[in-house]
């Protein structure tokens, strides 16, 4: 019926958990659940992200000389850019941990 202060908190805490593994999935960093296959097929379609933004951002850059106000969408497109850059990095970073560790692992 009433719950106690105890299970109040373990589930706030089971919540809050289930937030972040959201969180995580959705930037592509869940590691614990991809192998480097995964990881491999993630930096991929950030790197299709990027190449997308830096396309879009050479169109905003002509539409600026053209009206004079795309600056704030091109520099937006250029952040968006760098935090996918961002993220495959964080992501080769995984791989390269998971390499070593087997190395030292078969030693």
């Amino acid at each position: 019926m009433f719950k106690s202060k105890e299970e109040k908190l373990k589930e706030r805490t089971e919540k809050e958990l289930a937030k972040q593994q959201a969180a995580l999935e959705k930037l592509g960093l869940n590691f614990a659940a991809y192998d480097i296959s995964m990881i491999d097929k993630l930096n991929e379609n950030s790197a299709r992200e990027i190449s997308s933004s830096l396309a879009g951002s050479k169109l905003y850059s002509f539409g600026s000389l053209l009206s004079g106000n795309s600056n704030e969408t091109f520099a937006l497109e250029m952040a968006r850019a760098q935090v996918e850059e961002n993220l495959i990095l964080i992501r080769q970073n995984e791989i390269i941990i998971r390499l070593l560790s087997k190395l030292v692992d078969t030693k």
